[in-house]
């Protein structure tokens, strides 16, 4: 156990004390309520086991949160402070971790057993006033209908102080918030099924009971991905981390009825025929001269056998993605 482990179970632990003293102080009033203090966070039944909150991300979280500049030009890092990313919300299963970014925001990441981490997400400070409420929903494409359903995200809203998971059967739950107003939440069993089948709503208010956030998750969120082999034209990249602004390959399947053939159209009244196979796959290796030219984007255009476009899709960099995500209001 290294030396965050250690402090981390100590503080549980001495925390599982006060916890047991309260709850028999609770039982004697014959109220409920949710035990806050000096940064200590309990969630109610079904969402988890409380944490006190604040110790140090683990490494392999602060690569996985720098990795979102990975391969980006200066002028689209966002330079996220991994060096102090920490614990800002945790249930029993799970724990969500957060590095500031220089201009309010920040990134985050949720942990599930195992130390696993289940992918980095940022809000900018531009992108606060628009999203008032950010949640985080991981899935696996083979999970059982009953396995565990964690969500996270934070509360944008400066008024924010309450947040509520409402179900399609009318039902609804509070989810605690965090310092900062950021959340982690179990859903509990009894709901698991329902999740699945119909989605939520997610609602944050304000002390007066006005809603200042809401996040509609639809019941497919966690639905298997469409296969390359039905889309009517998928294109994908084929890049060098070290530099995301480069394309060095196409490669992807056409679906679409009665295509032939395949072109790239670079915009500049230059077009390339790419082979399809038998099987409506193809691969294509660009030439070095044209490596760069994906900061733009360009055109995949499949054709019928009288030169009908029947299906297109945009090709670009990541790196123009991720600015193009980063620059949405």
């Amino acid at each position: 156990m290294n030396a965050t482990d250690a402090l981390r179970h100590d503080l549980l632990a001495a925390y599982g004390g006060l916890l047991a003293r309260r709850r028999r102080r609770l039982r004697l009033a014959r109220t409920a309520a949710i035990a806050c203090a000096a940064g200590l966070v309990l969630a109610g039944a079904g969402v988890g086991t409380a944490a006190l909150l604040g110790w140090p991300a683990p490494a392999h979280v602060k690569d996985e949160l720098a990795a979102v500049d990975r391969g980006l030009p200066p002028d689209l890092r966002l330079n996220p402070d991994v060096e102090h990313a920490r614990a800002v919300a945790s249930t029993a299963g799970a724990t969500l971790y957060a590095a500031s970014l220089r201009d309010g925001g920040s990134c985050t990441e949720i942990v599930s057993a195992g130390e696993r981490g289940r992918g980095a997400r940022c809000t900018t400070g531009a992108e606060l006033a628009s999203r008032p409420l950010d949640v985080t929903l991981p899935f696996d494409d083979d999970a059982a209908a009953d396995s565990p359903v964690v969500l996270g995200g934070r509360v944008n809203a400066d008024a924010g102080t309450n947040l509520d998971i409402l179900y399609a059967d009318g039902s609804s739950d509070a989810v605690p918030l965090a310092d900062e107003r950021y959340f982690l939440f179990d859903v509990p069993a009894a709901k698991l099924s329902a999740v699945r089948a119909s989605g939520f709503e997610l609602v944050a208010r304000d002390r007066e009971g006005s809603v200042v956030g809401r996040e509609t998750v639809p019941g497919d969120w966690d639905d298997p991905a469409v296969p390359d082999e039905q889309a009517p034209l998928y294109v994908s990249t084929r890049s060098d981390e070290s530099d995301f602004t480069k394309v060095y390959g196409l490669e992807g399947h056409v679906g679409a009825t009665g295509a032939v053939t395949l072109e790239l159209d670079y915009g500049d009244g230059t077009r390339v025929a790419i082979p399809l196979r038998p099987d409506g796959s193809y691969e294509y290796t660009l030439p070095p001269e044209r490596v760069d030219d994906f900061m733009q984007p360009r055109t995949l255009v499949a054709r019928a056998a009288d030169g009908r476009a029947v299906a297109t899709a945009t090709v670009a960099a990541v790196a123009y993605w991720r600015a193009r995500e980063r620059a949405a209001p």
